[in-house]
């Protein structure tokens, strides 16, 4: 049978919950502020392997094992874009510059996953890992070094041009996303 004492130890017990949990939701916004004093970051706001942004930046060059003649013009260029983009070094073609990059390429592959009654390839899986070494500029030295990225993906047709651009886009924007990691 109950009693108004065991609806009063109820309610007492409910509103324990609510105390703890008010003080939770007040304390919320000051654990908020000290951690975003503690000197964490997003990592776009990082500074970059290149510092402030104010250095210059070359290919020094493109080391491929691939019979794909358009494969170090289209890495070249993406990785401009991507380090343009994000203004971490002023981009040089020649002459001197205060860091060079040599990109190599580790393998590139595209293979048929479906083919049409025609016998035509619908579908390909294609593959792309590359390593950037940085050197310094003024004594060849190396400063950096990427390890492995890769990036793969299905694409329609191997002969449209934007299907491996997209691929080395992809693995260029990881590669400068791990320029950007201090650690």
């Amino acid at each position: 049978m109950w009693s108004p004492t065991s609806i009063i130890g109820v309610s007492n017990r409910c509103s324990g919950i609510r105390r703890s949990q008010i003080r939770f939701i007040a304390a919320l916004p000051l654990l908020l502020l000290l951690a975003a004093c503690s000197g964490y970051q997003l990592g776009a706001d990082s500074p970059s392997i290149f510092g402030n942004g104010s250095k210059t930046l070359k290919v020094k060059g493109v080391d491929y094992p691939t019979l794909q003649p358009w494969l170090p013009y289209a890495l070249r260029s993406s990785l401009r874009d991507e380090v343009g983009a994000r203004k971490l070094a002023s981009w040089v073609d020649d002459g001197p510059a205060d860091f060079e990059i040599q990109i190599k390429v580790i393998s590139y592959t595209t293979r048929e996953w479906v083919r049409s009654e025609g016998d035509t390839t619908l579908l390909y899986d294609s593959q792309l890992t590359v390593e950037a070494i940085v050197y310094d500029g003024s004594n060849n030295k190396e400063v950096w070094r990427s390890g492995p990225v890769s990036y793969d993906d299905r694409v329609e047709s191997a002969t449209d041009p934007s299907a491996p651009v997209d691929i080395i886009t992809q693995v260029m924007r990881q590669l400068v996303d791990r320029m950007r990691n201090a650690f």
